[in-house]
C-alpha cells in the first residue's frame, strides 16, 4: 500500500491495513513533507522572533553532529592526515 499524506487514498492505521492483508506500506513523501514542515516552523519562528537558539524548532546542535557522523569524519581527518599513518612508509 502506498500513502500520500494529503493525497487520495485514505489514510488508515496498520492494523486496518494488515486486516486488508497489506504487509508493506510506504508513506510516500511524508519525510519530504515533515521536512518542509519543519523548515516553515523554523524559518518562521527566526521572521517572527528574529532570532533562533536550540529553545527553538530546531535539531540540537550536538544532534546535527550525530546525524552528519562529525565524529566519524574527524577520526578520518586524523588517520589520513599528512604525515599520518604509513603513507610512504614501505
Amino acid at each position: 500500500m502506498s500513502l500520500v499524506v494529503g493525497g487520495k487514498t485514505p489514510i488508515m492505521d496498520l492494523a486496518e491495513l494488515d486486516a486488508m492483508s497489506f504487509s508493506l506500506v510506504l508513506y510516500a513523501n511524508v519525510a519530504l513533507q515533515g521536512a518542509v514542515h519543519g523548515m516553515q516552523a523554523a524559518l518562521g519562528a527566526l521572521k517572527r522572533d528574529n532570532r533562533l537558539d536550540e529553545s527553538g524548532p530546531v535539531a540540537s546542535f550536538a544532534e546535527r553532529q550525530r546525524l552528519v557522523r562529525k565524529d566519524e569524519f574527524d577520526a578520518m581527518e586524523q588517520r589520513y592526515a599528512s604525515g599520518a599513518g604509513s603513507a610512504g612508509k614501505r
